[in-house]
C-alpha cells in the first residue's frame, strides 16, 4: 500500500479528484470511508495505516472537527509519514502544524487544479517514494483489500487447478468425482474467506452486536440533574405518559461534570444500555461539551439509535456532517442562531450603537466553552467584525462561567450598562440571572443599556414573580414563543398544556424535550411488528410531524441533514422577547430602533 487518504466524508467529491490524481501517477491508494460504521473496521484501517508509506490527511472546514481524521494524522505524525494538505482557507488543529502543509483551496472544487499541486506531489514522493503500481492501477478500497485477501486465502486452501490442455486428455470421470473438487473448492474458498474476516476483521464480526433479549424498546434521555436539565427530564416523561409500552430511562449528572466531559458513572450507564437494551433513540445531550463524548460512545457500540440532539452545538464542532450516525434536532442550534445574532449585529452597527458580546470562558482549559464556539461561529459568519471592532462599533468581552459579576463590577466595564449600548450574554442562564438581579432591578438606576440573552424567558419569568426589574430594558432571543394555531387542538398539545400549562417562551426547555419525544412516540406508532431502532431512523427521514412547538420536519438537505425545518428548528427567523410581568405575557420586539432611542435619549 502507498497511500492512506484521511478525510472528512463531507469531503469525499473533492478528495475523489485527488485520489485519482494519485492513482494516475502510479500509486496504490486507500481512501474509501463508506463501509466504515463505528468500530467495526477498525482493525481493517490501522493494518492499511501501518502498510501504507504516506498518510494524506486533507484538512478542510469538515475534518478539522472530525476525531477520526485526527486520530490517523496522529498516526502519521508518529509513523514520519504524514503529508497534510489543506483545501479550505482554515487554521489547522493544534499537534499537527509542524509539518508545512500544501495548500490546495485555490483549486476550487478540485484541489489538483491548485497551483500547488506540484508542490504536494513532490511532497507525496518524498515519503512514498516513486509510485510502485503502473500509471492507471485502480484505488483500492477496504472492501476491495477484503476481497483480494480473501482470494488469496482461498488460493491456499488448495493446489491450482491443472492447465486446460491437460484436462482434456484426461478420460471422463464419473460424475459425482467430477463436481466433488468443484464443491470442495467452493467450500474451500467460503472457509477462507470467513477465516479471512476473522483474522482481518474480528471486530467487524463481533462489532454489530446481537439483539438483546428483551427487546422492549428504551429512549434514554441525557441532560444535567440541576436547572433546565430537570425541565428537559419532565419534558421528555410527559411526551410518553400515554404510551407505556416505550421505557424512558434517565442517565444523568452534574452540569459541571458534563461541561467537564468528566461523568464516568453517566459513560458506563450509557454503554450498559446500549449493550444490553433494545435502545431504540437518544434524547440529549443538551451540554455540547459533552456530546462528542456521548456520539463516541455510541459509535463503539455498533448501536445505531436515532439520536435527537438537544444541545445548540454547531455541527462543526460536534462533528454532525463528518458522523455515519442518525443525528437529528427539534431545537435551534447554534449556526441558527448566529444568523440570527449576524442580522442584529448589522442592524445595531448600521443604528449608530455599539453592540457588545459577553461570553463564557473557562480558564486553562483546551476544550471551548459554549460561548466561544457561539463567537467563533459569530466571526466566521461577519467577516467585518474585527473591522468593526477596530471603529468600536462591536466589543467582544470573555467571562469566567460562573463569575460574570466579578467581570461587569470592573471600573473599565461597568459603565456600559448606562450608556446607550446592546448587550448580549452567551452563556448560562445563571450568568444572565446575575446581571439582572444585581444591575437591572427597579430600585437601582434606570439602566440605558439593552441586555439580552439566549433563551432566558424561563429566568426573567422567575425574577419577576419575587422582584420588581427593569423589564422594558431587557430581552430574550428564542425559537420557541407560542403553539401555532394548527396545533394547539391536538392530542398531544393539549396534555402538554394540562401538565405544563399554555406554551410561552418560559416553557421552552419543556417543549423541546417533549417534541423530541413526539417525533420518536409518533413514529412508533407507526410501526408495525417489533419497533427497532432501523425502523425508527426511516420514518424520522421522512416525514413530518406535529409538535407543540409546531411542524416537525427533518431536512434532507446536505448542509443542513437532520435539523429540524420547521417553527422550532431556527430555520425561519428566530423571536426577539420581551416580558410584562403586569400582564404576565410576552410581546414581540419588532424592531429595537424605538428601544435604542429611547436609550439615547435617556443618557
Amino acid at each position: 500500500m502507498d497511500i492512506f487518504i484521511s478525510y472528512s466524508r463531507a469531503d469525499r467529491d473533492r478528495v475523489a479528484h485527488i485520489a485519482d490524481a494519485l492513482q494516475a501517477e502510479g500509486y496504490e491508494v486507500w481512501w474509501d470511508r463508506d463501509i466504515r460504521a463505528g468500530e467495526e473496521f477498525d482493525h481493517v484501517i490501522d493494518k492499511a495505516i501501518k502498510k501504507s508509506k504516506a498518510i494524506v490527511v486533507v484538512w478542510s472546514r469538515h475534518s478539522i472537527s472530525s476525531r477520526w481524521v485526527k486520530e490517523e494524522a496522529e498516526d502519521g505524525v508518529e509513523a514520519d509519514t504524514l503529508v497534510p494538505v489543506t483545501i479550505d482557507p482554515i487554521t489547522i488543529p493544534r499537534g499537527f502544524r509542524r509539518i508545512q502543509a500544501a495548500e490546495l483551496q485555490d483549486g476550487g472544487d478540485n484541489p489538483t487544479h491548485s497551483t500547488n499541486w506540484p508542490e504536494f506531489l513532490e511532497s507525496v514522493r518524498k515519503i512514498a517514494g516513486t509510485a510502485s503500481a503502473e500509471p492507471g492501477t485502480s484505488t483500492r478500497s477496504q472492501a476491495e483489500l477484503l476481497r483480494v485477501l480473501t482470494a488469496t486465502a482461498a488460493a491456499k486452501s488448495g493446489p491450482a487447478a491443472p492447465p486446460a490442455a491437460v484436462r482434456n486428455q484426461s478420460v471422463p470421470a464419473p460424475a459425482w468425482k467430477r463436481y466433488w473438487p468443484m464443491g470442495a473448492g467452493v467450500l474451500g474458498v467460503l472457509v477462507a474467506g470467513l477465516l479471512a474476516l476473522q483474522f482481518i476483521g474480528g471486530e467487524a464480526l463481533r462489532g454489530a452486536p446481537p439483539p438483546p433479549e428483551d427487546m422492549t424498546p428504551v429512549v434514554l434521555g441525557i441532560y444535567p440533574d440541576e436547572s433546565f436539565g430537570i425541565d428537559q427530564a419532565d419534558g421528555l416523561r410527559a411526551a410518553f405518559s400515554d404510551t407505556p409500552s416505550v421505557m424512558v430511562r434517565d442517565l444523568a449528572a452534574s452540569l459541571d461534570a458534563m461541561k467537564g466531559r468528566n461523568a464516568p458513572e453517566l459513560i458506563e450507564g450509557l454503554k450498559t444500555n446500549l449493550a444490553e437494551r433494545n435502545v431504540i433513540a437518544i434524547v440529549g445531550p443538551s451540554i455540547t461539551e459533552f456530546t462528542p463524548e456521548v456520539l463516541r460512545v455510541v459509535e463503539e457500540s455498533g448501536r445505531r439509535p436515532a439520536i435527537v440532539l438537544t444541545t445548540a452545538g454547531s455541527r462543526q464542532d460536534i462533528g454532525w456532517d463528518d458522523s455515519d450516525l442518525p443525528l437529528f434536532r427539534v431545537g435551534s442550534g447554534v449556526d441558527e442562531r448566529a444568523e440570527q445574532f449576524a442580522r442584529l449585529a448589522q442592524n445595531t452597527v448600521a443604528s449608530g450603537v455599539e453592540l457588545i458580546l459577553l461570553y463564557e470562558s473557562v480558564p486553562n482549559s483546551d476544550e471551548l466553552t459554549y460561548g466561544e464556539l457561539f463567537f467563533k461561529r459569530i466571526t466566521e459568519r461577519l467577516p467585518d467584525w474585527q473591522q468593526w471592532s477596530d471603529q468600536k462599533q462591536v466589543r467582544s468581552i470573555s467571562y469566567v462561567r460562573g463569575e460574570i459579576m466579578e467581570k461587569a463590577s470592573l471600573p473599565r466595564i461597568r459603565p456600559i450598562f448606562d450608556q446607550n449600548k446592546m448587550i448580549i450574554v452567551v452563556g448560562l442562564s445563571g450568568d444572565f440571572r446575575e446581571l439582572v438581579e444585581n444591575l437591572y432591578r427597579a430600585g437601582d438606576p434606570p439602566r440605558a443599556a439593552l441586555l439580552g440573552g439566549w433563551n432566558s424567558s424561563g429566568v426573567l419569568q422567575e425574577i419577576s414573580r419575587t422582584t420588581a426589574i427593569q423589564h422594558t430594558r431587557l430581552f430574550d432571543m428564542t425559537d420557541v414563543y407560542r403553539s401555532p394555531a394548527d396545533t394547539r387542538g391536538l392530542p398531544d398539545s393539549v396534555r402538554f398544556q394540562e401538565t405544563f400549562g399554555i406554551l410561552t417562551p418560559a416553557l421552552r426547555q419543556e417543549a423541546v424535550a417533549y417534541d423530541s419525544g413526539l417525533v420518536i412516540k409518533q413514529a412508533v406508532n407507526q410501526m408495525e411488528g417489533e419497533v427497532t431502532a432501523e425502523k425508527l431512523v426511516e420514518i424520522l427521514r421522512g416525514q413530518r410531524f406535529n409538535g407543540v412547538t409546531g411542524e416537525i420536519s427533518f431536512s434532507e438537505e446536505t448542509a443542513s441533514w437532520g435539523q429540524n425545518i420547521g417553527q422550532a428548528g431556527g430555520m425561519r427567523p428566530l423571536y426577539n422577547l420581551r416580558y410584562d410581568p403586569a400582564a404576565t405575557s410576552w410581546q414581540e420586539i419588532e424592531s429595537f430602533d424605538a428601544l435604542l432611542a429611547r436609550g439615547i435619549a435617556r443618557r
